[in-house]
């Protein structure tokens, strides 16, 4: 009984983890564009270069693609 009880836990903690990296990853690429579109829209004033909110949007941005393309494997894909 106990082994199975772990096994259900075992299995819900594997569905709800690439959950959470599809949230995470959409909350990067949605920081991502703050990043780089903020300054022009009027959203806020950065102390840093507009080239360097640039960078660092790409980078949040492909930080983020790679944990919903990670959790959309996960997710639907895994062979287990």
């Amino acid at each position: 009984m106990e082994m199975q009880d772990e096994q259900t836990n075992r299995l819900r903690e594997n569905r709800y983890r690439p959950m959470g990296e599809l949230i995470r990853g959409i909350f990067f690429i949605l920081f991502g564009l703050f990043a780089i579109f903020a300054q022009r829209l009027g959203l806020g004033e950065f102390r840093i270069s507009p080239q360097w909110m640039m960078v660092i949007g790409i980078v949040l941005m492909l930080y983020g693609i790679f944990r919903v393309y990670n959790g959309i494997r996960k997710l639907f894909f895994n062979r287990n």
